[in-house]
C-alpha cells in the first residue's frame, strides 16, 4: 500500500485484522473492513444513511445473503433473472447436494500459516481505491474516510449493498467538503 495510513485508517485496519481472527480466519475480507468502519467515529458521519441498528442490520443481512449466493449482488442477481436465471433456484440446488452455505465463503481450517494475514481481493480492491480517492482529494494520508470511499467505489457486495441504500461515492464527497446532510447517526 502506497503512503502511510493516517491513525484513523490504520486503526480501522488493526481492527479489521481483529475481527477476521475473532472469526478464526487470517482473511481480512471487505465485511471486516466494513465492521471496523462502523465502529470508527471518523467514518460514521458518511454513514450516517445508516440511522441506528435496525438500517445496518438490514445492511449485513443483505451482505450475507449476497455472500451465501456466492458473492452476487442484488444487481448481478437482477441482470441473471433478465436472462432468465433464477438465482435462489441454482442456490437451493446448490446447496440441497452440497448444504447450505455451499457458496460461502467461510472462516478456512486452521492451517500452518495462521498467524499470516492475508487481505481478500475484495479488501484490496477497497484499499487501492481508497488510495486512488485520496490523490485524487490531494490528501496526505489514508483516513478511515477514504477507505469509506473505497468500499463505495469497488464492485463489492457491501459498497453495492451502500449504494442501494443512497450512500455513494458522491455523497460522502459531499459530507466529506461539508456540504452534505446532516448526519444521521
Amino acid at each position: 500500500m502506497p503512503g502511510k495510513p493516517g491513525s484513523s485508517a490504520a486503526a480501522v485496519l488493526a481492527d479489521a485484522v481483529q475481527r477476521a481472527r475473532a472469526e478464526g480466519t487470517s482473511q481480512i475480507s471487505e465485511e471486516h473492513l466494513f465492521a471496523a468502519l462502523l465502529a470508527n467515529p471518523d467514518s460514521q458521519q458518511l454513514l450516517g444513511q445508516l440511522a441506528g441498528p435496525d438500517e445496518t442490520e438490514a445492511v449485513w443481512a443483505e451482505v450475507h445473503q449476497g455472500r451465501r449466493r456466492g458473492g452476487v449482488s442484488v444487481a448481478q442477481q437482477q441482470a441473471l433473472a433478465g436472462l432468465g436465471i433464477d438465482l435462489d433456484e441454482v442456490v437451493a440446488r446448490v446447496e440441497a447436494q452440497l448444504g447450505n452455505g455451499a457458496l460461502t465463503d467461510g472462516p478456512r481450517a486452521a492451517g500452518r500459516r495462521r498467524w499470516r494475514t492475508s487481505m481478500s481481493p475484495d479488501a484490496v480492491a477497497a484499499v487501492n481505491a481508497a488510495q486512488r480517492q485520496k490523490a485524487a482529494r490531494g490528501d496526505r494520508s489514508l483516513t478511515a474516510q477514504h477507505l469509506v470511499l473505497g468500499l463505495l467505489a469497488g464492485p463489492g457486495l457491501v459498497g453495492d449493498t451502500l449504494r442501494s441504500r443512497g450512500i455513494t461515492v458522491a455523497s460522502a464527497l459531499q459530507v466529506m467538503d461539508g456540504g452534505g446532510p446532516p448526519v444521521a447517526r
